[in-house]
């Protein structure tokens, strides 16, 4: 599922679209000791209109996020195709429907026994079609040309308990203080995914897409557990083992020039490939040359590419998660903050015995908290 067949299926996530009709809506509140308090299964007339709304604005966003990022594609391990394994499971959800009790059964049970979660929540999953038209050679649809691609779509969302704060009473023409709780069902969903992947306009069935409102914190207990499949770096992580490579194979060669050449270079690759399909991601044959490129002997390039080669085992992480807008120096309570076209204004200096950090002032006006500074 690249970035095209993500849009595709973005622009007709909304009630007024024609081409993608929500079937049914599977909805239950699961409190702190994992036992379902409510449950329904509606068809689209039976759901009040503000009500659908609400539902629509809430698993659109599970479709919302970047590639590589807060959505993730998963390949399901061969063994989860094992009878009540994951994902035959929504498979069998997808073939039958949600309203079939016996499967719709073993689907909550299994999200509910497996998913960890520290509050109580609500699961909505929603039974959808899309009508996908073919295109003649003239770029037309063709009305006569075209197939449904049918799909799961799951959120996960938060219920919070309110209780304290005041309100007003129209009986008693008075603002006291609320006494009943009101437990609220978040719109933001903080998990959720998509099955089958909407793969060049059709299913894949071997796939699925996993939503995370926390890329730096994915919940991997959905991702494991729930969906069985093979959990991979978020983002972060992958940020941080990249930074980890340089740090051991580059050592002492790591200085300032070299690491803003870096997240600069990176950068530049990102955006030459921001308008292809898939994601960019970086080779270590990329980490090698680009090292040499921003002055890092052969050895020490050479050595990096090896330990990127190893840290990835071969699945390469993308460029965007490797970048920095700002380059940021710290150290013993002083941050300095560096757009990227100015890195060449800083230098480091060594002055009898004593290392400085010093910043070029090409322009001679200088603020310091909104003062104007004046330099002696």
């Amino acid at each position: 599922m690249n970035k095209k067949d993500l849009a595709k299926l973005k622009k007709h996530f909304a009630p007024a679209d024609d081409l993608l009709v929500i079937n049914r809506v599977y909805s239950t509140f699961i409190d702190s000791e994992k036992t379902r308090r409510c449950e329904s299964v509606r068809t689209f007339p039976e759901i009040p209109d503000e009500e659908m709304s609400v539902l629509y604005t809430t698993l659109a966003r599970v479709l919302k996020g970047t590639l590589g990022k807060g959505l993730i594609e998963y390949p399901f391990p061969n063994e989860v195709y094992e009878e009540d394994q994951p994902q035959n499971l929504l498979w069998e959800l997808l073939e039958k429907g949600l309203d079939d009790e016996d499967q719709m059964e073993k689907v909550i049970t299994h999200i509910t026994e497996k998913m960890v979660y520290t509050l109580p929540y609500a699961v909505f999953i929603a039974q959808c079609t899309l009508t996908v038209y073919e295109k003649d050679k003239f770029g037309e649809k063709n009305k006569f040309d075209y197939h449904d691609y049918h799909f799961l779509i799951a959120a996960v969302c938060p219920v919070e308990s309110r209780v304290d704060g005041l309100i007003y009473d129209e009986d008693e023409n008075n603002i006291v203080r609320k006494t009943h709780f009101d437990r609220v069902v978040a719109d933001a969903p903080t998990d959720g995914f998509l099955y089958p992947t909407f793969t060049g306009g059709g299913p894949d069935v071997n796939h699925v897409m996993y939503f995370t409102k926390k890329p730096k914190d994915p919940n991997v207990s959905v991702i494991e557990d729930v969906l069985g499949c093979k959990f991979i770096l978020s983002a972060e992580e992958e940020k941080e083992t990249f930074r980890a490579v340089l740090d051991k194979a580059v050592g002492d060669e790591l200085n300032l020039n070299v690491i803003a050449s870096v997240n600069e270079k990176i950068q530049d690759y990102a955006k030459t490939f921001a308008t292809e399909p898939e994601p960019p991601v970086i080779s270590d044959i990329f980490v090698r040359d680009m090292l040499l490129d921003s002055g890092v002997s052969q050895e020490k390039a050479e050595a990096a590419q090896k330990c990127y080669q190893e840290a990835t085992e071969g699945n390469y992480f993308m460029a965007s998660n490797l970048t920095d807008s700002k380059t940021t120096l710290s150290s013993s309570g002083v941050t300095v903050s560096i757009s990227g076209d100015a890195t060449d204004k800083i230098t480091t200096r060594e002055i009898d015995g004593r290392r400085f950090l010093m910043i070029s002032l090409d322009d001679p006006e200088v603020t310091v908290n909104g003062f104007q500074m004046k330099i002696q």
